[in-house]
């Protein structure tokens, strides 16, 4: 049975100044199996304080989104960016450790390099697994966007060189780069891809000006129908994230995140019962 999840980067971002507590004081209201916490740096002087804060409220996090910088670091080809990369990395797995997540979603590039260097991203991102395995968690890479080539022959290449590393799919990134259909035929499925995080998408193949604002799923043009339907025929029975934003200055925005979430287990539901996996 698949957990569904709502990401608190989808209703935490500049217009609140990223107010860690909003979680604190809605959760009760938003109904999915747990959050996937996205990790900001302007959090890092009162880390303790959420962390103590969410404990105390019982909100379960089963999983941590890491720092996005982590990307940026991965990709920079110097040495010193290589090992920033890993003392930042652990910090972050310290704070999953103290949220009770088992798991990382991590970006394996980023800006400004993204993936101009494959090979070195091939060998640097299995490092960051070994590194989450020493504090009892895993890191799942996800299909984020780049400049040069596909996101999803990236974690394919990565899987060859590292079959132990599990991946996120990103549905947006997936159709930014114009292969959702081939992500959802991939192999990977069998036994790689263990998180989802759900978008929609309105844009071209690798239309940068087209990459916000991010919809809510069914607002878009993503092939819903082809998406969960992949899910029914692979029998995936991983966790899912809702990342679609929806921010208000003072409060969360419950109704729509909630119809999101309600939208991916109606797909689920239907897809699922339909294919012969649902019986």
């Amino acid at each position: 049975m698949n957990e569904i999840y709502l990401s608190t980067g989808a209703f935490t971002g500049r217009i609140n100044n990223r107010d860690p507590h909003l979680l604190t004081r809605f959760h009760g209201e938003l109904f999915c199996d747990g959050f996937e916490f996205m990790l900001m740096s302007s959090f890092d002087p009162i880390l303790p304080e959420i962390i103590g804060e969410y404990r105390a409220e019982g909100i379960r996090i089963p999983i941590l989104h890491a720092r996005k910088e982590l990307g940026d670091l991965l990709s920079t080809p110097e040495e010193a960016a290589f090992s920033a990369a890993k003392e930042l990395f652990r910090k972050n797995c310290e704070v999953a450790c103290g949220l009770g997540a088992s798991r990382l979603v991590v970006h394996g590039w980023g800006v400004p390099d993204s993936d101009a260097c494959p090979e070195m991203l091939y060998a640097r991102i299995p490092a960051l697994d070994e590194i989450a395995g020493e504090y009892g968690l895993a890191a799942v890479i996800e299909n984020c966007v780049c400049t040069h080539g596909s996101p999803l022959r990236h974690l394919e290449r990565l899987h060859a060189a590292a079959p132990a590393l599990t991946f996120t799919v990103d549905t947006r990134c997936s159709e930014f780069h114009g292969e959702l259909a081939a992500t959802m035929q991939s192999p990977l499925w069998q036994d790689a891809i263990r998180h989802v995080h759900i978008n929609d998408y309105i844009g071209g193949v690798k239309d940068w000006d087209a990459r916000y604002p991010i919809y809510q799923p069914g607002k878009g043009q993503i092939d819903w129908e082809l998406f969960f339907g992949g899910l029914a025929a692979h029998a995936y029975t991983g966790s899912i994230t809702l990342e679609a934003s929806a921010m208000l200055p003072d409060r969360v925005d419950c109704g729509t995140l909630n119809a999101g979430l309600g939208y991916i287990r109606t797909h689920l539901e239907k897809h699922m019962k339909n294919s012969a996996f649902g019986g």
